[in-house]
């Protein structure tokens, strides 16, 4: 028999007779009609009897059970002990987490759960005293109320593992030397009986516990032999033969987990789990990978737990009892979270920063944002197996010491660190063995287990008693809550508030004051806004810089002109000198690596693909380089202003600044933390490279490239008197918009804003115009390549836009509808959120979107079912109605100009229980006497 079979009827015949013990109460408690005599039989002859059967073959088990795991406790003790030590704390510290822990775990579910949310928001442990001082205030709140029922039910015991053991010398066997016990020594199990029994002689051991400290005489061991219960050690008995090591003998260079750290865990079950009928007799048990790894988060608290290795899951997962065991900072970040065959799991908003490291050496760490869930996964193995048969899998330190184990998963591991933790090598055996795969963690084991004829009985077993089997099956996809979408269309239409300075940006604006300078050729130079002088208290970077672009490269070996597009890219970045190979002279100081991948934009007339260089990437140390810089004051235009005072020119032009970011320099004592790496191909060796300009996905990257366009005009706006009140209030991110009534006046205003740009090294690109003389001195490579110019605040795919179409200098309205009709709450909520409406030109129809979208919360149905056949009909007549959006032309001139008599603004306003609006007209009499009616607002 394996220790694995052992500990299993362990358990079983602990549960087995916790519920006699409750039977036999109750039996005793509550029978009126049993006779005294028979009743004190029942409490007394029969109940002591089985009593005593209990006690005698629990004994039996558990010393065999010791005799095949000598180290078990050993080990676990050891591991608890190291994780103990990791938190650095004092003794007495330690004794008092240890009882108010054990002491927390003894309340009933209802007082536990209300102990947990009182201390869940603090960092540090939870001394005994405030559990003192808690457990008081809630009785004496309890006293108050009588009970009005008796409770039958009875809370079961919370699970607690604890250990004692006193600190030793290491155990030596006197036979070969090593440190293990004398009865698993290999020579000592090669003999027989006898010969055993003159080894224990020789080296003067105690004959019934094989000890070397006391005698058989003095021996306080309550075991005997098992075969004729006398004072001797069974492998002694004289039927003792010769034996290989015990079959359930962990394998070599695996020690038990920390079953783990200080702390015991309980799952509370699933992501999803997937209920399959007509179970077949004999069905194979599949292991999924797991492995024992040591968490830590941000506040320093760590502890040694099972994770699930999932590459089907889009990011990593932790359960709420550890991200609460932990005290883990939370981070809110509303996102959904879809499982197999598309099943909504859930929305969950609060995520927290940790960091993941193999249990034994803690080296290397591996640093993710992991979703909080409540339910992890249902996810046990269905039986415990000895593993150590299968000689494929013998010689291997496993990641999870017992893959068969029913401990519960606190941790699910998802592709976003997959690749980090896998490496070169896997293990296969015979077709139906499961198979073994290399990682950081150790050796993680997945597959199939052949049913034997057990298996198969127990198996056709529970399918008589059930139909269904529970199957495991685990993906997770993840997709930005809709909140934040949802947000952005309510308040696109609000008009712009004046914001007030915070003391956070007022510190940036003063950095860039003091620090900025230009070189000789005219171009800024400025300096990252740390919130904290460097160096920063940032952690590696490399690694993952490095494991992203061997991602990006094995995407390339499937897409030929997509690797060309890259390749191009970082080439030219190069050849202009916006980067450069790092020499020798650069590696002092400190480094951050930016991770960096490609973005295909289909829509992009020009770039079709985007570099992005990932600040946000996180550290060794759970930071990121985006967090110790200030983002700056929102300096960006709000686009309805700008087009409202474009519309009023009857001639206009568009252009972008051609790579705006790029244009301005970064200082030479700030390089070091844009560092990239890169190679062409896989086996090239890896170049490191410096980004030598502000980059695109740094937080402070849009302020500081405003703020330098507002210090050119301040430094040179004086001699370009038409260009300076362009720069300062007709440019939306990099696009200008600009115009004037006449041709010649508008030639000298865009003559003077090239010029001025010049002098900080901008350049003006992609021109249109309403007029085509205006286009006819402009090279053109220079021009636009779209006949229409987009109009919108980023570059997401919306539903419905809003573009300019300069041939006949009118607004369009795109909308893009999918070929099949969301129909439920969270497919139509999606649909809505796209609509990008800034001046509410279309609010007739957003409107009736708004005011079904309250209608929608108020049906109580999931987010992925079907909305009720009325709310149904009535988005059907909605969603028809928004392709005729597509004839919709609004004139983008206002018709005010030199020759306007006089104009006059007429607004309307009015509500209704449902909602309210309000509109804006612009009257223009001309002093001809035409009159022109637009609809600004």
């Amino acid at each position: 028999m394996t220790a694995a079979k052992v500990r299993s009827r362990i358990a079983a015949l602990k549960e087995l007779w916790c519920s006699y013990q409750d039977g036999h109460d109750q039996l005793t408690k509550t029978t009126t009609t049993t006779t005294q005599l028979e009743l004190t039989y029942f409490k007394e002859d029969s109940f002591d009897v089985t009593e005593e059967i209990y006690h005698t073959t629990m004994d039996s088990m558990v010393e065999y059970l010791e005799e095949l795991e000598p180290f078990t406790l050993h080990d676990k003790v050891n591991v608890a002990v190291s994780s103990l030590r990791n938190l650095k704390r004092k003794p007495e510290e330690l004794w008092n987490d240890i009882l108010a822990h054990i002491v927390a775990q003894r309340l009933d579910p209802t007082t536990r759960k209300a102990w947990n949310l009182k201390e869940s928001d603090k960092e540090a442990p939870p001394s005994f005293d405030d559990l003192s001082n808690f457990i008081q205030s809630r009785v004496r709140a309890l006293e108050n109320f009588a009970p009005t029922s008796s409770v039958n039910k009875t809370a079961s015991a919370s699970k607690i593992h604890a250990a004692t053991a006193s600190a030793t010398s290491p155990v030596k066997c006197p036979l070969c030397q090593a440190q293990h016990l004398l009865n698993v020594c290999p020579i000592f199990v090669g003999k027989n009986s006898s010969q055993r029994w003159d080894v224990v002689k020789q080296h003067k051991r105690c004959f019934n516990c094989l000890s070397e400290k006391h005698s058989a005489q003095a021996c306080t061991s309550k075991y005997s032999c098992r075969a004729c219960h006398k004072k001797h050690h069974s492998m002694l008995h004289a039927d003792s033969t010769s034996s290989s090591a015990p079959s359930g003998a962990t394998p070599s260079g695996i020690s038990s987990p920390d079953c783990s750290s200080p702390h015991t865990l309980e799952s509370r079950a699933e992501v999803t789990a997937m209920i399959a009928s007509k179970v077949s007799r004999g069905r194979s048990q599949v292991l999924l990978a797991t492995a024992w790894i040591t968490v830590r988060v941000s506040s320093g608290r760590d502890a040694v737990v099972r994770a699930l290795l999932d590459q089907g899951s889009e990011m990593t997962f932790i359960s709420e009892n550890l991200a609460q065991l932990l005290h883990a900072k939370r981070i809110r970040m509303p996102t959904s979270v879809t499982a197999v065959g598309g099943i909504h799991a859930g929305t969950f908003r609060h995520a927290t920063q940790l960091s993941i490291s193999p249990r034994k050496t803690l080296t290397p760490s591996f640093t993710t944002t992991a979703l909080i869930l409540g339910k992890l996964t249902a996810y046990t193995p269905k039986r415990q197996t000895d593993l150590s048969a299968l000689s494929h899998l013998t010689d291997l330190s496993w990641a999870d010491p017992d893959p068969t184990s029913p401990d519960p998963i606190q941790i699910i591991i998802g592709a976003d660190l997959y690749s980090d933790l896998i490496l070169d090598g896997i293990r296969k055996g015979d077709i139906g063995q499961p198979i073994a795969q290399n990682s950081v963690l150790g050796w993680v084991i997945s597959g199939p287990l052949k049913s034997n004829a057990t298996d198969a009985h127990s198996t056709t077993m529970h399918s008589a008693q059930s139909p269904l089997a529970r199957i495991s099956m685990h993906h997770a996809f993840c997709s930005p809550s809709l909140e934040e979408e949802l947000r952005r269309f309510w308040e696109v239409e609000e008009l712009p508030k004046q914001s007030i300075l915070t003391p956070q940006e007022k510190q940036c604006e003063e950095h860039f004051r003091a620090t900025h300078s230009r070189d000789s050729d005219g171009r800024y130079i400025v300096r990252l806004p740390f919130k904290k002088d460097p160096p920063i208290d940032i952690g590696t970077s490399r690694f993952r810089a490095e494991k992203m672009l061997n991602t990006s490269l094995h995407r390339f070996q499937n897409n030929s002109p997509l690797a060309n597009e890259y390749k191009e890219f970082l080439s030219e970045y190069e050849r202009l000198g916006h980067m450069r190979k790092a020499t020798p002279q650069d590696e002092g100081g400190q480094h951050v690596y930016l991770p960096h991948h490609g973005v295909i934009r289909e829509s992009s007339a020009t770039t079709h693909l985007r570099v992005v260089f990932n600040a946000s990437s996180l550290t060794s140390n759970g930071t990121s380089l985006n967090e110790h810089l200030h983002a700056g004051p929102k300096l960006q235009k709000e686009i309805t202003a700008v087009l409202l005072r474009w519309r009023k020119h009857r001639y206009v032009y568009t252009a972008d600044i051609a790579k705006m970011y790029r244009q301005i320099r970064l200082d030479p004592r700030d390089i070091n933390y844009q560092r990239i790496l890169w190679k062409p191909t896989l086996l090239a060796a890896i170049i490191v490279y410096i980004l030598l300009t502000i980059t695109y996905g740094m937080i402070c990257a849009p302020f500081l490239a405003l703020r330098v366009l507002e210090q050119l005009a301040q430094d040179e706006g004086h001699l370009f008197p038409l260009a300076v009140a362009i720069l300062r209030d007709n440019i939306y991110i990099d696009d200008t918009l600009f115009g004037a009534d006449n041709l010649t006046l508008l030639r000298r205003a865009r003559d003077q804003l090239i010029a001025l740009l010049k002098l900080g090294g901008f350049e003006l690109k992609k021109w249109a115009s309403n007029s085509p003389e205006l286009l006819a001195d402009i090279d053109p490579a220079d021009h636009g390549l779209a006949c229409s110019k987009q109009l919108a605040q980023d570059e997401q795919l919306k539903i419905l836009g809003i573009g300019w179409n300069p041939a006949s200098d009118v607004f369009e309205f795109r909308v893009s509808l999918a070929n099949t009709i969301p129909a439920s709450k969270r497919s139509i909520l999606s649909t809505i959120a796209k609509f990008y409406d800034p001046l509410g030109w279309v609010t007739p129809v957003t409107i009736k979107a708004k005011i079904f979208m309250q209608n929608l919360w108020r049906e109580t149905r999931n987010w992925d079912d079907n909305i009720s056949a009325n709310l149904l009909t009535r988005w059907n007549e909605i969603h028809s109605r928004l392709s005729h959006i597509n004839r919709l032309r609004i004139p983008r001139w206002s018709g005010f100009g030199n020759d306007t008599s006089h104009a006059e603004v007429h607004g309307f306003a009015d509500a209704s229980n449902a909602a309210y609006a309000a509109v804006v007209y612009l009257k223009v009499v001309s002093s001809d006497g035409r009159v022109t009616i637009t609809l600004l607002i």
